[in-house]
């Protein structure tokens, strides 16, 4: 029978900290806000649930 309560560790970069805030973090997080933001404006300008 195999042993499946053996847990491996995930496979990180070495230079990549493990944990905090990083630079790939950073603009992941302001891609999403931007995105977020202009499907906003988007919308406002041309709402859907206008009856004109």
């Amino acid at each position: 029978m195999l042993d499946t309560d053996v847990r491996t560790t995930p496979l990180t970069d070495e230079d990549e900290p493990r944990d905090g805030f990083n630079r790939r973090r950073l603009i992941r997080v302001v891609a999403v806000l931007t995105l977020g933001i202009l499907a906003v404006l988007a919308v406002w300008q041309e709402p859907l649930y206008a009856g004109h």
